[in-house]
């Protein structure tokens, strides 16, 4: 699969984007992230915040790449699957990135209380780890975007 395959499928739309796109999606990600630190929130509330800042993280590579997911049922995951092929990135994110999105769902429209501390810990971590890829992917691939 490729990009280009999930263009073809409808998956994916092609959209340029530009400096103050990247730029804005960016500062989401950062809010995400900081969001989550507030510890006057729920667990749940926290993780919520942390998993939306490395989702748009996902988006900020997927725009750069001149691609937009297509709103339908499992835009979410293809943003995060469509990592393998912006970022190249490992497996294991990604597939971290799919169970976090599954934790994100349980508690965002089933249960309060689905979200251990540990669990926030570990979103908390992958989601600054893929600020600081997603920022170094852009200085090296897509300078022009910051």
């Amino acid at each position: 699969m490729s990009l280009e395959k999930w263009v073809e499928l409808g998956w994916l739309k092609r959209e340029p984007t530009s400096p103050n796109e990247i730029k804005s999606l960016l500062s989401i990600v950062n809010r995400g992230l900081a969001d989550a630190k507030v510890q006057a929130i729920s667990v749940d509330r926290r993780f919520i915040s942390a998993f939306n800042g490395g989702l748009t993280a996902a988006t900020v590579a997927l725009r750069a790449s001149g691609c937009r997911a297509a709103t339908q049922g499992g835009h979410h995951v293809r943003t995060i699957k469509s990592l393998e092929f912006t970022m190249q990135a490992d497996a294991k994110l990604i597939q971290k990135l799919k169970v976090f999105n599954n934790k994100r769902n349980k508690s965002s429209y089933d249960v309060a209380g689905a979200v251990s501390e540990q669990e926030l810990q570990s979103i908390m971590k992958v989601g600054d780890e893929l600020q600081r890829e997603v920022k170094a992917w852009l200085q090296q691939a897509h300078p022009e975007l910051l």
